[in-house]
């Protein structure tokens, strides 16, 4: 797989005295005085806005510093009385904006944490129970985002019934580290935390009127990718019975958990546990570190092998799962302003077999969409295709409008929390197919959707979505003989 870098991806307030009325005999565990509900944590105040019953900030795990640093996520203490959960939590650490590769130290994006550990619940304002779940892991190549987006706070899922929980992960460094001198054969942090969260879905969900097992995972990019290395992890399996994953990469080239002590131990030479876990969090902050490249997740106890390994192996979690990918993903702008030169990447790709690879694309297309396929495409293709052996998969190709089918431009549609003009249709549609699959596993619409291995996919244009011969499967089996088994 080429080496170049992940695009790190990408409320309203307002509460009535009619929502406030509509509280009695709502979920068991809530009062309707003041949104209170029970778990086996202790009790969370929360709120209503717009219709929408929202608990946030809720920690799922302790915070991860100080000795803490670099430790598996430990549960939760009890608390008594009742908990604040009005508020979102802190993101996780992450820098500011930043040329890639830049030398000078990154600066902390403000309001972001070492403190990070919390979830957010949304739910509708009314009393029904045994709703399904969506677990949604956020994407931002690992170094960067929150579970505070508009595509969980404003989704058209809470309106068609669903309940929506949304996570804070470590990242960069503090989530996917190693080095001689911490102890243990753990690396990726990061979804041990996801781990963390899915088991307390699993032991709280109940009291929010979820059902814990009716519990879709779904994730964009680098939440995609989280998504992928769950269903290949042991220590996920049974926590959730769907997965959507959006525009994952490959994590074909994780690096080794070998590899990921000999980077720690040159970024930190001549540091023991204790000063590590001293080092300011800033620190900490890298400009170079990418999941392209191996960065994460990383070849350990808890992930011994990529994802792309154990989908290939048919060792994988038998639960349906959704695929989709963008048309345009990442643009050359994109690569460029990133260090990478896409011309010279596309020159070289295939070495001996360059010229095989053009010809099966044809000039224009090969241009146009040889390396998002690379990254994208192809890993989607595999996956769907291996994946639908053991369980039904379906695979979809978001074919926005202009700009509009860059990298996760189809996450809004799916949610149907899109604000593009003339979007409603659309997002409505792709939002009634999302819910069908998260309540059913199958993603009904207008059009039957087959599984991944008749061949077909839903193709999703501005105008329809349409069941159809895979326009992409010429292509993407000739870069599948040219780049291999795992790319």
């Amino acid at each position: 797989m080429p080496r170049h870098p992940l695009v790190a991806a990408g409320i309203a307030v307002g509460v009535t005295a009619l929502a406030l009325l509509v509280a009695f005999l709502i979920v068991p565990g809530l009062r309707s005085e003041s949104r209170v509900v029970s778990t086996p944590d202790g009790e969370l105040r929360g709120t209503v806005v717009d219709g929408v019953r929202r608990w946030l900030g809720i920690p799922y795990a302790q915070a991860p510093v100080g000795e803490r640093r670099w430790q598996p996520p430990a549960d939760v203490e009890p608390w008594d009385g009742e908990r604040d959960a009005t508020e979102f939590g802190a993101p996780c650490l992450q820098p500011e904006p930043y040329s890639y590769g830049q030398s000078e130290p990154l600066t902390a994006l403000p309001g972001s944490s070492e403190d990070c550990l919390t979830l957010n619940v949304m739910r509708p304002d009314d009393d029904r129970t045994g709703l399904p779940v969506v677990v949604w892991l956020h994407g931002g190549g690992f170094i960067s985002g929150t579970g505070r987006t508009t595509v969980v706070t404003q989704t058209g899922l809470l309106e068609r019934g669903a309940v929506v929980v949304s996570v804070n992960y470590r990242l960069g460094q503090l989530g996917f580290f190693a080095h001689p001198a911490l102890h243990g054969r753990v690396a990726n942090f990061g979804l041990l935390d996801q781990v963390a969260a899915l088991e307390w879905v699993r032991d709280s969900i109940e009291s929010f009127g979820g059902d814990p097992a009716n519990v879709t995972l779904a994730g964009g990019s680098a939440g995609a990718v989280s998504v992928n290395a769950l269903m290949a992890m042991p220590r996920a399996e049974g926590l959730f019975q769907r997965a959507v994953a959006l525009s994952a990469p490959s994590d074909a080239p994780a690096h080794s958990l070998s590899m990921a002590r000999r980077r720690g131990r040159a970024a930190f030479p001549d540091l023991d546990a204790a000063g590590l876990r001293a080092l300011p969090p800033t620190a900490l902050l890298s400009s170079t570190f990418n999941l392209l490249l191996g960065d994460a997740p990383i070849r350990d106890d808890v992930l011994p092998r990529p994802a792309a390994d154990v989908f290939a192996a048919g060792e994988e979690d038998d639960v349906p799962y959704l695929v989709g990918t963008t048309v345009g993903e990442f643009d050359d702008a994109a690569f460029r302003g990133l260090g990478s030169d896409p011309a010279t990447l596309r020159r070289t790709l295939g070495g001996k077999r360059h010229a095989y690879l053009v010809r099966a694309y044809g000039e224009s297309d090969y241009k146009q969409s040889v390396l998002n396929d690379v990254i994208f495409g192809l890993p989607a293709w595999r996956m769907s295709r291996q994946h639908d052996r053991i369980a039904p998969t379906y695979r979809y190709l978001f074919a926005g409008a202009g700009r509009g089918s860059l990298h996760g431009s189809d996450v809004p549609y799916l949610f149907d929390a899109t604000t593009a003009r003339n979007a409603a249709t659309l997002a409505e549609e792709m939002g009634d197919v999302l819910y069908a699959f998260v309540t059913t596993g199958h993603p009904e619409g207008e059009s039957e959707w087959l599984r991944a291995s008749t061949g077909q996919i839903a193709v999703i244009t501005p105008d329809a979505v349409q069941i159809l011969k895979d326009p992409t499967a010429r292509r993407l089996r000739a870069l599948n003989r040219v780049l291999g088994p795992t790319g």
